[in-house]
């Protein structure tokens, strides 16, 4: 029996996984912005009430979509190394998107959730809201990344 793992030395294109990764990061920020409408107001008002007043400045906007962009990225990135062991496709994609989800942003609202600054019925929708974002941006990215020939 053999424990190699490494036998599958095709090369990462780096452009398609760029691009993939471009892509996933605006499908990201699209849905982000949409969502944050169901939302922001009342949060920001729960905020203020317990005197917290985060930056409401050019350069909070700029991170919150660069994170986005870094999240698009690292789901197509994890896609792409995932492809070799389960295969390319839809399937793998859904199943990349649901564990980068359960790792970052699930987890992030559960971290919340633990602060009690914010109502459950708030924390289920970001949460919903997050997996309405990241499994069409995983899927695109996917959709877009081709092995080198």
């Amino acid at each position: 029996m053999s424990n190699d793992i490494s036998n599958n030395k095709t090369k990462i294109n780096i452009k398609r996984l760029i691009i993939g990764g471009l892509v996933a990061g605006c499908v990201l920020n699209a849905i982000s912005l949409l969502s944050t409408g169901f939302y922001v107001s009342e949060m920001m008002e729960l905020l203020d009430s317990r005197g917290i007043h985060p930056p409401r400045s050019i350069w909070s906007l700029v991170v919150y979509l660069l994170m986005r962009f870094i999240w698009g990225f690292a789901v197509v990135w994890f896609y792409v190394a995932t492809r070799p062991r389960f295969g390319p496709g839809p399937k793998t994609a859904v199943l990349i998107g649901l564990v980068f989800w359960l790792c970052t942003f699930f987890l992030m609202v559960v971290s919340y959730g633990m602060l009690g600054l914010f109502p459950k019925g708030m924390l289920i929708l970001w949460a919903s809201m997050t997996l309405l974002a990241i499994l069409p941006a995983t899927f695109v990215g996917a959709w877009i990344y081709r092995e080198e020939e």
